[in-house]
């Protein structure tokens, strides 16, 4: 029984956290999910931080952008 109390109190705030996402993205404006692809994301590229794979590319002398597009 104490299971089944944990599980429907995880799946809850689970439920709560993405009604509070979704509900976020519908208020903003211009809501959209943010960008997950590092090449894409102004915020990263701004800090410097680049994908692993194309640096790892780069490196090796290739230079077709690798998983990141050509960022």
């Amino acid at each position: 029984m104490e299971y089944l109390k944990i599980l429907l109190l995880a799946t809850g705030l689970v439920g709560i956290a993405i009604l509070g996402f979704a509900l976020n993205i519908l208020i903003k404006k211009n809501g959209k999910f943010p960008e997950t692809s590092i090449s894409k994301n102004k915020a990263l590229r701004e800090k410097g931080i680049t994908c692993v794979k194309h640096d790892e590319l780069k490196s090796c002398g290739h230079t077709d952008g690798g998983c990141c597009g050509g960022a």
